[in-house]
């Protein structure tokens, strides 16, 4: 595979803006709470959902390429995110073992686990042949 496909890959763009977001949202969320002296929970959840529609707009017009979307992409959009934060936060607290090494896995296969879910269902559901560049 060559620069160029790789570039036009969904799924590195796709690893991208997800990675960004995630640098966004754990840099404003540890500030907040640091610096501002804000709740932690209610903090991670504020922050996790005003990154939603910049995240929707960047994989729509970056990740996926798509120009037009049906009018419930956002809905679904929004309700995987969501799906995917509470699943993630349910599994990790109640399987949290508070050794280190065990529960840097156990977030890392969660993560990695709804990040797959999130890049399937956003591939072939939410922007799905939808005007394609």
């Amino acid at each position: 595979m060559n620069w160029r496909a790789l570039s036009q890959s969904s799924l590195l763009r796709f690893l991208f803006v997800g990675g960004s977001f995630s640098l966004i949202y754990s840099f404003v969320t540890a500030g907040l709470i640091r610096f501002a002296a804000t709740p932690a929970f209610a903090t991670s959840v504020a922050v996790y959902i005003l990154c939603i529609p910049l995240a929707f707009l960047s994989h729509k017009h970056f990740a996926f390429g798509a120009e037009t979307t049906h009018k419930s992409a956002f809905v679904l959009y929004t309700l995987t995110q969501i799906a995917s934060l509470s699943a993630v936060s349910f599994i990790t607290t109640r399987l949290v073992s508070h050794r280190f090494w065990l529960d840097v896995g156990l977030f890392l296969i969660t993560s990695a686990s709804a990040a797959v879910a999130s890049f399937v269902i956003n591939r072939f559901v939410i922007f799905a042949g939808q005007g394609k560049r």
